[in-house]
């Protein structure tokens, strides 16, 4: 499935239509360029989820791994764009899971490819079978 986000707010929206609809314990994998919007789609989930009072996601380009409590139990965020050799076997089954720059992982329950479009941005889904429940 492919969803067109013509800006960060809708991203944003999007995100929090993901992070209302996940079970906890999938990992989720993101794919695309720098500044294609795979942060922004972090912070939308983090929020759907219900992200603790006081917590702010921000990249883990530096800090590799970023916890946050939500209501729902934990998100953590990683980023392997430094790092590919990161072992997640830690993480999994613990939270939400969520990996940037996570081409070629083959733990990932659902891939969401970003791509710069003429429209904004372009939202690829694989595996992904909880977007069929989100409004469009």
């Amino acid at each position: 499935m492919r969803i067109i986000s013509r800006s960060e707010e809708e991203t944003l929206k999007l995100g929090e239509a993901i992070g209302r609809l996940i079970k906890g314990g999938e990992v989720i994998c993101l794919v695309g360029d720098l500044g294609a919007g795979k942060t922004t789609l972090v912070k939308g989930i983090a929020k759907g989820m219900g992200i603790l009072e006081g917590y702010q996601v921000r990249s883990p380009t530096f800090t590799l791994v970023n916890e946050y409590p939500t209501k729902r139990g934990p998100l953590i965020h990683v980023d392997l764009y430094r790092a590919k050799d990161i072992d997640l076997s830690e993480f999994l089954g613990k939270g939400l899971l969520v990996i940037e720059w996570a081409e070629g992982l083959e733990i990932c329950h659902c891939t969401i490819k970003i791509d710069f479009c003429e429209e904004g941005r372009v939202l690829e889904f694989f595996g992904c079978d909880f977007i069929y429940q989100i409004d469009s």
